[in-house]
């Protein structure tokens, strides 16, 4: 019988940031642009030049959410009344965007703790938010540190 010998070893594959926020409606876009940046079109534009995702945020934010095809709306209710609520709602409302982006919708703006969402197929490299690492500081403003699993 042949004896199978494995150990775990170490590798980094997350990716880890720090967010400091006005407020929930920005640090949600600051997580829409964490997505983005972290994000590749698989889709092409007419002339066979793939559209930058700057070009899609900045059409959008021009033109109004109207304007798009296929808008989607969800809103998210993450408040800073108590800390160990708001880190939950928090992961939930992320990792419920991440999941939205893997299923074709992509996201385009923030507006009242909503984030708007239009079909666009991308590939992206985050795969999830993780609680390993993630510190909350509420005050004034909203400190972050994140990690994601990629």
């Amino acid at each position: 019988m042949k004896n199978n010998l494995f150990r775990e070893i170490s590798h980094t594959a997350d990716l880890a940031y720090e967010i400091e926020a006005a407020n929930v409606n920005e640090m949600l876009q600051d997580f829409i642009t964490i997505i983005i940046q972290n994000s590749e079109i698989f889709e092409k534009s007419d002339t066979d030049i793939p559209e930058s995702m700057s070009n899609i945020v900045n059409k959008s934010n021009n033109e109004g959410t109207s304007d798009l095809q296929n808008v989607m709306k969800k809103c998210y209710n993450i408040n800073k009344s108590n800390d160990s609520e708001f880190v939950d709602n928090l992961f939930d409302a992320v990792n419920d965007i991440i999941s939205l982006v893997d299923r074709g919708y992509f996201p385009v703006k923030v507006e009242n703790q909503c984030v708007y969402f239009t079909r666009k197929r991308v590939i992206l490299r985050i795969k999830a938010l993780t609680y390993h690492g993630l510190e909350v500081k509420l005050g004034e403003r909203i400190s972050l540190k994140v990690v994601f699993d990629i």
